[in-house]
């Protein structure tokens, strides 16, 4: 029994150095242009060996869109406990996805191209299926808070739980994901309004837009 312990222990301490490892690569190189070859030369290892640990190239990165999810859950459900309302709860996971991207880009940049991709539901590979699986879980967190909202009177009672819940993911999603694209344009369009402001006052369109 310890043996198989001690066997497992190994198996993941090496995991996690190839997913760290291609974590860097990924994020400096990009998905498509990084190969199984590069990741297995970089930590001098039999790309054989590598196969053995994920099987294929499109695991691993879902081994970190993974990973990337559960900081992203992490971050929401820690700012969320802050605040009392339903209403202001929303906030604060908007506010902790802008977080998220902020203080871990490459995790970020993972789940970004994750979230860009078309929709793979016939899918049978265990990894994608489980990063589907905590975006939903993270997106039930957003529904939830809704219905919280209304319930405590934060948040009007006419909002349609579903399309909202739906509307405020993809908006919140499109919006940070734009401004990384864009933000160099935006500096330049109004020095009334500086870029640096415009995650900010997304969150402040959110808390019009719902607020009862």
């Amino acid at each position: 029994m310890a043996r198989h312990n001690y066997d497992e222990e190994k198996i993941q301490k090496k995991k996690k150095l190839i997913m760290e490892t291609a974590k860097k690569i990924f994020y400096e190189k990009g998905y498509e242009n990084t190969s199984m070859n590069e990741i297995a030369r970089e930590l001098k290892m039999a790309k054989g060996t590598l196969y053995l640990y994920f099987s294929s190239k499109k695991d691993l990165f879902f081994s970190l869109v993974y990973e990337g999810l559960k900081i992203l859950e992490n971050i929401i459900k820690n700012d969320i406990k802050l605040a009392k309302n339903g209403l202001d709860k929303i906030l604060n996971m908007g506010r902790a996805y802008i977080k998220f991207y902020r203080e871990y880009p490459d995790y970020y940049s993972f789940v970004i191209k994750y979230e860009s991709e078309k929709a793979d539901l016939d899918t049978t590979e265990p990894l994608v299926i489980n990063s589907y699986e905590k975006s939903e879980e993270i997106y039930d967190i957003l529904k939830l808070l809704i219905l919280k909202g209304i319930d405590d009177g934060s948040i009007r009672e006419d909002v349609d739980i579903t399309k909202m819940s739906m509307l405020l993911w993809l908006q919140t999603i499109g919006v940070v994901q734009q401004f990384e694209l864009r933000k160099k344009l935006y500096e330049n369009w109004d020095e009334k309004f500086p870029a640096s402001e415009i995650l900010d006052y997304y969150i402040d369109f959110m808390r019009k837009s719902l607020k009862k």
